[in-house]
């Protein structure tokens, strides 16, 4: 088992899972990236599951290629958490990512696009730390493009 990210948002301010779906989709169509989704859950017309999969290069060729994301909505059980470094405010895990080791770019495009959408969001990589949008922006400007950059505190980056 890898090493997970995750966006959050503050507790009662998540974006709906449909939300969330469409942006990615659409996201993926517009970059021609290859996407697919799977076990989808509602509870009556509301989508509070669905599992998906993105990569830039074809599925069945390059399995080690894709990252899978699950997004859940708000409310959703054992999914809000608390940082013992940002114990003031309860996170709601809108969207984690499993194993995404060696696909670092293709998780910074995603990962990018989404908090550029969604500015409330942060993301966090499983250390003491979160990115911002503006973190984000100072990792996309640095070139050649770090790929332990989900690795780093992003107070190291200029």
């Amino acid at each position: 088992m890898g090493i997970s990210s995750l966006v959050l948002f503050e507790k009662n301010k998540s974006i709906s899972a449909k939300d969330l779906f469409n942006f990615i989709k659409t996201f993926c169509l517009q970059q021609k990236l290859i996407f697919d989704y799977a076990e989808e859950r509602y509870e009556g017309q509301v989508l509070k599951y669905i599992c998906l999969y993105i990569s830039d290069k074809p599925f069945v060729h390059y399995d080690e290629r894709q990252i899978s994301f699950s997004i859940y909505d708000e409310p959703y059980r054992n999914r809000t958490y608390n940082f013992k470094w940002d114990i003031e405010i309860e996170y709601f895990q809108a969207i984690i990512s499993n194993d995404f080791d060696g696909n670092e770019d293709l998780l910074f495009k995603i990962m990018f696009a989404i908090v550029l959408k969604y500015p409330e969001a942060k993301l966090w990589i499983e250390e003491d730390w979160f990115y911002t949008l503006e973190d984000l922006k100072k990792i996309e400007k640095n070139k050649p493009f770090d790929m332990d950059w989900c690795y780093k505190n992003p107070k190291d980056f200029l």
